[in-house]
């Protein structure tokens, strides 16, 4: 297993593979410094073709935000502060040949 934190900066999606075997979970995303403490900061992820929503942060409500996500094939962090970075973290496993709990391989 393999912790890793990853800063996306403004206007730099961040795109990722967690490779043959390996899934990435994502356990949490936080705001970095601004000087405006009064703007919402939604977070995308597009994964499979689909952009969603993984939640809005903001300095006053809600600095930070835990979740608990599983990725298996490629996909691409982003969000559209203008005003600074977003710092996810979370980590890497490999997942043995006989697969994962909750993963349907084809």
């Amino acid at each position: 297993m393999l912790l890793s934190g990853i800063e996306v900066k403004a206007g730099q999606p961040i795109k990722t593979d967690p490779g043959a075997n390996y899934v990435i979970h994502l356990s949490q995303a936080s705001l970095g410094e601004s000087k405006n403490k009064a703007e919402s900061v939604p977070l995308y992820v597009n994964a499979n073709g689909k952009k969603l929503v993984l939640g809005t942060l903001s300095h006053q409500n809600c600095p930070q935000l835990s979740f608990d996500l599983v990725f298996d094939q490629d996909f691409e962090l982003s969000h559209n502060w203008k005003n600074g970075s977003i710092y996810f973290l979370g980590y890497k496993t490999y997942v043995p040949e006989e697969g994962y709990p909750f993963i349907k391989r084809n």
